[in-house]
């Protein structure tokens, strides 16, 4: 798979996933000052129009596979690129990761951008040009962890978003032990991931989805755990259809695991576009 960051946040959480062999990760951005490996510069310019009218197709030195995720934050002016990027890889299978900023810390400018960037990409999933939009909000993030400081804050969140997003690619390709996962339907492309804590079953969204259709349950399970706990299936089946409703069908996978810790990640999908009367 190919993981194409754009900006600083795009950046920054695709730099996580370069130790993984899965991935094949390439950088977009006006300045390459993490010195990245297969970075790509964009001349810096005046506002997003503008990097969109003066887009130049950007080459992907050793690019191969044919799945792409672009992983992207609509309020920086670089993301006037998008469009246009996605248009030169429109012979691959594209999916997005949206990093959705704190509204309340931009100017009205960064908010109207972020509006339209995220609008528009939905737009794309639902009519099927994307095949999936993965929505994160940093804000639900940072309430995901029990603590972060400010310090090391944007280090903790990325590490979160990119280890979460890797392991559900990993499972996504794993053989379950059992499995009642139902396919998305392909209406159903818009969707967050999260994380649930085994003990409690505190379940942490990365994003509030509205109206999601499906939610899919990954448990990955210490060979202990499995060895021990006579119950587990069935504690695993009450969880999972508590988390069904009228509209949304809950599913799950079990999956055992060398790790000497179990743990739980989510995945949310729905159909409606999201905030979409939002500064209307």
């Amino acid at each position: 798979m190919n993981i194409i960051g754009i900006g600083k946040p795009g950046c920054s959480i695709t730099s996580r996933l370069e130790q993984h062999s899965q991935y094949n990760t390439f950088y977009i951005d006006s300045a390459n000052n993490k010195r990245y490996k297969n970075f790509s510069k964009v001349k810096e310019q005046r506002d997003h129009e503008d990097y969109e009218t003066n887009y130049r197709k950007i080459r992907f030195k050793n690019m191969s596979e044919k799945t792409t995720t672009v992983v992207l934050s609509g309020s920086g002016k670089i993301s006037g690129i998008i469009l246009r990027l996605l248009e030169q890889l429109s012979d691959h299978s594209l999916s997005v990761v949206y990093i959705k900023p704190d509204l309340t810390l931009l100017d009205e400018t960064s908010r109207m951008r972020e509006k339209i960037v995220f609008g528009i990409l939905q737009q794309y999933a639902r009519s099927g040009l994307l095949e999936n939009i993965q929505i994160i909000s940093n804000e639900a993030v940072e309430q995901a962890l029990k603590s972060v400081s400010i310090a090391d804050y944007w280090e903790d969140i990325n590490d979160v978003i990119a280890s979460t997003f890797h392991m559900l690619n990993v499972f996504d390709n794993t053989e379950p032990l059992l499995t009642t996962i139902a396919e998305e339907k392909a209406t159903t492309r818009i969707s967050t991931i999260g994380v649930v804590a085994y003990d409690s079953l505190d379940e942490k969204s990365f994003y509030n989805l509205h109206a999601p259709r499906l939610k899919k349950y990954f448990f990955g399970i210490s060979q202990d755990t499995l060895s021990k706990e006579k119950d587990l299936l069935h504690n695993i089946r009450s969880y999972v259809k508590g988390k069904s409703g009228e509209k949304c069908l809950a599913c799950f996978a079990i999956y055992s695991t060398d790790y000497n810790e179990n743990y739980v990640y989510v995945s949310h999908h729905a159909s409606l576009i999201q905030e979409e009367n939002v500064y209307s």
